[in-house]
């Protein structure tokens, strides 16, 4: 009978292997343009960030993670970055018997203290926490050089980039190889490719999770211009843009990552198609109670571009009380009858019911939105994208990649 359930027991882990905190992290150097890369897969929607600035002793840095406040990745003033998976247990003899035990995060001591790799080893060299039972971490500086560590284990980068996902590279038996969010990244980043955020971004849309452990958050870091793209719930087509430094200088905050987002969605003019006339309607999905601005220019880098408002719902409504409120306010001073009132009433409450476009009656939380311009130049190129101000937050803009189109 013990041997039956001890079958039994085996094939369950077979059938259900444990899920892991199925994260993707990349750091990648080439002719002096270093970057790094993250997908942030868990179940709990609610992320957040926070900003700590420099103290006596202590670099300044920036934390993604959740409301817990334990540092799931970041990067500090100096250009150090680092995030970590989840793994299977692993034991650690070597620190159990010669390293310090700290009762706090270990990366938080790192990135606090340390502006190089060579710093970080120091620190794993004589300190270790219980955390690293059960996750690893990849490090890397803004000098291009990188490591990943597991349990007693370091690994050093070994070609222009490092990849790290569920599974001990040291240990691959242990569970969670192979790897196919491993495979594709290195495949990707095998490419003779410039470095830039549009190329970082397309190795993260290729790795992104979805279903019960979706990508929360994807973060994108410049280290060498301590620049972040922030990216949530895998849609790659908004981001946000963080000066470290600059953040870092407002004082200590934090913010929740969904609020500063407005969930936007091009639609058109598709990219790179030709229109036939000297006007063009944009159009694109977001929320209703954002703002919006259309910027369109013949420059790719926007270096001049021009600017189209487009406001949200919420100044539609306050034009319904500038036009109809007046109107019933007329009404009653002209004391008509009470069956004309009461006909009046009703046409003001379809009247102000019928504000919102088809597209606002609607369960999913973003409507659409358009703006005509016209007199364009003829057989011209134009790039465009769309940027939002939240309601909720004045801190933070978002705006979309950038498309084109051709005047005919």
């Amino acid at each position: 009978m013990k041997t039956l359930i001890k079958l039994f027991i085996i094939l369950i882990f077979l059938l259900f292997p444990q899920q892991l905190d199925s994260c993707t992290i990349f750091y990648i150097e080439k002719n002096g343009v270093v970057f790094a890369g993250n997908n942030e897969d868990w179940k709990d929607p609610s992320t957040m960030m926070f900003f700590y600035p420099p103290t006596s002793g202590k670099y300044g840095w920036v934390k993604f993670g959740w409301a817990s406040g334990f540092p799931q990745g970041g990067m500090n003033d100096h250009g150090l970055f680092w995030d970590g998976t989840s793994n299977l247990h692993l034991d650690m003899p070597y620190s159990e018997a010669h390293k310090t035990k700290l009762n706090f995060p270990i990366m938080q001591k790192v990135i606090e203290e340390c502006s190089s790799i060579e710093d970080a080893k120091t620190i794993f060299a004589n300190f270790f926490i219980d955390d690293q039972y059960k996750a690893q971490y990849l490090v890397g500086d803004s000098t291009g050089n990188s490591m990943i560590v597991e349990g007693d284990n370091i690994l050093d980068k070994e070609k222009d980039y490092q990849v790290l996902t569920n599974f001990y590279q040291s240990n691959p038996e242990l569970g969670g190889y192979p790897c196919w969010r491993f495979d594709k990244t290195c495949e990707l980043l095998e490419t003779d490719t410039n470095l830039n955020p549009y190329f970082i971004g397309e190795v993260l849309a290729s790795t992104h999770q979805d279903g019960n452990y979706p990508t929360q958050y994807s973060t994108i870091y410049d280290l060498k211009n301590q620049l972040i793209y922030l990216f949530y719930y895998h849609n790659y087509e908004e981001f946000i843009v963080i000066d470290l430094k600059k953040e870092l200088g407002k004082g200590q905050s934090s913010y929740q990552i969904p609020e500063l987002f407005s969930k936007l969605e091009l639609i058109a003019p598709a990219n790179r198609i030709t229109l036939k006339p000297s006007s063009v309607d944009f159009k694109w999905e977001g929320k209703p109670e954002n703002s919006y601005e259309v910027r369109y220019s013949t420059s790719w880098d926007f270096s001049e571009y021009q600017t189209a408002y487009v406001y949200n719902k919420q100044g539609n409504d306050e034009y319904v009380k500038m036009v109809a409120v007046p109107a019933f306010l007329i009404l009653i001073l002209l004391n008509i009858r009470k069956r004309h009132l009461l006909l009046f009433l009703l046409t003001f409450v379809l009247f102000t019911g019928s504000q919102c476009e088809k597209d606002e009656i609607q369960t999913s939380d973003t409507i659409s939105f358009s703006k005509t311009i016209n007199n364009l130049e003829p057989q011209t190129i134009y790039y465009w994208k769309i940027v939002a101000q939240p309601e909720t937050n004045n801190n933070f803009r978002s705006e979309t990649i950038v498309y084109q189109f051709k005047t005919g």
